[in-house]
């Protein structure tokens, strides 16, 4: 029974965070970037070039843990439509993905690709993208589990296991 009481809280939990935009990955404008990174304890923004082949492969990645981390409310800014931003939290490569907690911007980010291109087999723990995304074939590719492996070393989610 106790059990039973924890799913249901669990769902609820869940569900409120829905509410607010966790669960899916999406753009947001620099008018909208102060409520949002806000209303959440913990987010993750990308800031992005729309010209960009590796930012649309970190929207690849994001896209897929947004589903799975509903913790993390995800989303991103196209970084020359807020210079404001990109200047006030020091972005200078893209892509980068500035995690806030409570508001709060992490001083640990993902930058580039930095640290996610390892193939160590560490990656296989978190069971993030399927079995098939953990061994990157080539240049630009990289297992979503080593952003999510990044991501949880900074603190904006947690790990998931396939049965979750």
């Amino acid at each position: 029974m106790a059990r039973l009481k924890q799913l249901k809280l669990e769902f609820e939990e869940s569900q409120a965070l829905i509410v607010k935009g966790h669960g899916e990955y999406r753009e947001i404008t620099q008018d909208e970037f102060l409520e949002e990174v806000t209303s959440s304890p913990l987010v993750a923004v990308h800031f992005y070039h729309r010209d960009f082949e590796r930012c649309k492969i970190m929207d690849m990645h994001l896209t897929r843990l947004a589903r799975r981390c509903i913790e993390c409310k995800f989303l991103k800014l196209n970084a020359e439509k807020a210079p404001f931003f990109a200047e006030k939290l020091m972005i200078r490569v893209l892509p980068t993905v500035v995690c806030f907690k409570d508001g709060v911007a992490s001083p640990t980010r993902v930058v580039g690709f930095d640290g996610l291109m390892d193939d160590d087999d560490h990656a296989e723990v978190l069971k993030i993208g399927g079995p098939t995304n953990h061994h990157a074939p080539s240049g630009d590719n990289f297992p979503t589990a080593a952003l999510a492996r990044k991501l949880v070393e900074i603190g904006a989610i947690r790990e998931h296991s396939d049965s979750e």
